[in-house]
C-alpha cells in the first residue's frame, strides 16, 4: 500500500534515501509488514510503501520491493539503508540495479558489539559521525 501523496512527496521534497524494514507481527494472524520510509527535513519518519505478508523470506523481499519499484517508477540515484538482515542486499541488487545499498550504523555497531565484544568501537564510531554532522 502507497499513497499518492506520499510518493509525490518523495519525489519532490525527500533526499532519495530509503529505509527498509520487517517487523514481525504477533497475534493472531500473524505474518511480516514490510516498510520503506525516508526522512524529512525534521528528521521526522516519512512513510513511502507498506506490504504485509506471510513470511520474511527472499520471496517476500523481492515482491515488497518489486511493489516499492511500481510505486516510485524509475530512479536512478536511491540509496537504501537496511538492517542486519543480509537477503535485503541480494533482493535490492535484483530491482533496483543502479541503486546504492548501505547497512544502518546502528546495527553495524550492535554487529561489532556482539563479534568482537568491543563497545569502546562503537563509541569511537559514535564520536565520530557525530562529530561529522551525523546521527547513529
Amino acid at each position: 500500500m502507497s499513497l499518492g501523496s506520499s510518493i509525490r512527496g518523495f519525489w519532490r521534497c525527500m533526499h532519495h534515501v530509503i529505509a527498509v524494514d520487517g517487523t514481525h507481527l504477533k497475534g493472531r494472524f500473524g505474518g511480516t509488514m514490510f516498510v520503506a520510509t525516508a526522512q524529512d527535513g525534521n528528521e521526522q519518519v516519512y512513510p513511502i510503501v507498506f506490504g504485509y505478508d506471510d513470511l520474511e523470506n527472499n520471496l517476500s523481499w523481492e515482491w515488497f520491493l518489486e511493489c516499492l519499484r511500481g510505486a516510485l517508477g524509475h530512479m536512478d540515484d536511491l540509496v537504501f539503508i537496511y538492517d542486519r538482515y543480509t537477503n535485503i542486499e541480494a533482493e535490492i541488487s535484483k530491482v533496483f540495479l543502479y541503486a546504492t545499498h548501505i547497512i544502518c550504523c546502528r546495527h553495524f555497531g550492535e554487529n561489532i558489539k556482539k563479534r568482537f565484544h568491543r563497545k569502546d568501537v562503537t563509541d569511537i564510531m559514535d564520536q565520530q559521525l557525530r562529530h561529522n554532522g551525523f546521527s547513529s
